[in-house]
């Protein structure tokens, strides 16, 4: 009789669950951009331009304040009171928003503020939740579900720009919020349901994410610097970029995950975000445009990218997402608090067109420095820079180069398994038995046998010999 099947309970089949409620984070991104773009609609720009960032400011501050409290909140997405208050704060910043439109001069900047530190309060509980929500899930879901965010939410920010009806459109934003966080809190309670959402649980002690965090905050900056040139109908249409670049690689990873590497996306991103750059030089008519659009769909590719390595990291090592993401949110703040006071201080001198030339060279420049020096192939598999205080887990490979140790790795991917299940993968690949797995790894018979019935579960097979022939074919 096999031992590992006898000893190893046999997996069962996960419970099938709707994936529309695992995609409610697109009304997120939606709203951010359909009240962004709405705004633009206010008569007295003197007001808008003069208007101090204290939403983005608030925004820095609060996720870094949840990130150095990550150990306290985690699991955030299972407290359903504070994300429905949430959503409710979001509403109500998204309603003093739109009053401000129909509201004097005088008034207009005072619930301008008032809405955008209440909408900063709001979202960073949601946000944070949705993240925390995918980094439960393998890479593959995460990079399916996060695309299919920006598909949607571009395309429903698009619509709602050709809404005449201001009433339908403040209604919906509104609403916006309130429909997302009803189907987090559904997709919360079912999570844990399914076969691709078992990753490592949440450790603390890992040190500051630099590499993530300057490489986001300096592409931010770089694309809301040259965005700030467009009107607000120009940046409406850049949201086409967004639309076509998903959902190219929605299909793409739907499709051909398999040969898919994340890494393409990086590839991608960086010549697309030059590209548009230097596109914004051209005196052509709509040549800025096109410039955003490249851009925009540049943006969107690495937002896409540094999403599904952070969560990776998450899934494989258990680094508490609040931390990551929470630095990498504030950093994205205070990137855009420098863009817009660059172009508060510095409007008149950006009119010039030497000036603006040589800052677009140079923010081309910046972009390609920032890619070279903070990323690198071996950041795609590891943990981008970011180290545990505590020692190394006993039995870590150190010699990844063996042709199993690859197979592991390549079936890991694929399947969504953990680091420690693609060590053990790697292990019963080699034919070694439960107890030599308890010793090598210094853990105990009923961990060994969890993580086995993970990876039986994972791959559809039910003992080792099944297993061992199922890898063959992958």
């Amino acid at each position: 009789m096999d031992i590992e099947h006898a000893n190893t309970p046999k997996a069962k089949p996960s419970q099938a669950i709707p994936s529309f409620c695992f995609l409610g984070f697109f009304l997120m991104v939606s709203f951010s951009t359909s009240l962004s773009l709405s705004t633009y609609a206010i008569d007295d720009s003197a007001v808008a331009q003069s208007q101090f960032p204290f939403g983005p400011l608030a925004k820095m501050l609060l996720f870094a304040a949840a990130a150095f409290l990550s150990t306290r909140i985690t699991p955030l997405h299972k407290k359903h009171r504070l994300l429905i208050a949430a959503a409710i704060v979001l509403s109500l910043g998204a309603a003093l928003t739109i009053a401000s439109r129909s509201s004097g001069a005088s008034s207009a900047l005072w619930l301008n503020s008032c809405g955008s530190i209440v909408i900063s309060i709001g979202t960073v509980p949601l946000y944070l939740a949705w993240m925390e929500l995918y980094a439960n899930m393998d890479m593959r879901h995460v990079l399916a579900y996060y695309t299919a965010t920006h598909v949607l939410s571009s395309f429903l920010s698009f619509s709602l720009t050709l809404v005449s009806s201001t009433v339908f459109v403040s209604a919906a934003i509104v609403a916006f919020p309130l429909i997302s966080v009803a189907l987090l809190l559904v997709s919360s309670q079912r999570i844990k349901r399914v076969s691709f959402a078992q990753g490592e649980a949440v450790s603390s002690g890992w040190s500051f994410p630099l590499k993530p965090v300057v490489l986001f905050a300096g592409f931010t900056f770089c694309n809301n610097f040259l965005r700030g040139f467009l009107s607000g109908s120009g940046r409406g249409y850049a949201l086409f970029g967004v639309l076509i670049v998903s959902g190219i690689v929605l299909v793409v990873i739907l499709l051909l995950f398999k040969r898919f590497s994340v890494r393409s996306l990086y590839l991608i991103s960086l010549p697309m975000a030059v590209a548009g750059a230097l596109c914004s030089l051209i005196d052509l008519p709509n040549a800025a445009l096109v410039g955003s659009l490249l851009t925009n769909g540049a943006y969107t590719l690495f937002s896409i990218f540094i999403t599904a390595v952070l969560c990776n990291i998450t899934f494989r090592y258990g680094v508490n997402p609040l931390w990551t993401f929470g630095f990498t949110q504030s950093a994205l703040a205070f990137a855009q608090i420098i863009s817009q006071s660059v172009h508060a201080s510095f409007d008149a001198h950006l009119q010039s067109v030497t000036i603006y030339s040589l800052c677009v060279c140079l923010i081309a420049t910046v972009i390609v420095i920032l890619f070279v020096v903070f990323m690198s192939d071996k950041d795609f598999t590891s943990t981008w820079g970011m180290t545990l205080s505590s020692k190394k887990t006993a039995g870590e490979s150190t010699d990844n180069r063996q042709s199993t140790v690859e197979k592991a790795a390549y079936i890991a991917r694929i399947k969504g398994l953990t680091r420690r299940e693609e060590e053990i993968l790697a292990m019963l690949l080699e034919d070694r038995t439960i107890a030599s797995i308890e010793d090598a790894l210094y853990i105990s018979n009923s961990t060994a046998k969890t993580h086995i019935q993970h990876i039986y579960k994972k791959l559809g097979v039910h003992s080792k010999q099944e297993l061992i022939e199922t890898c063959k074919v992958l």
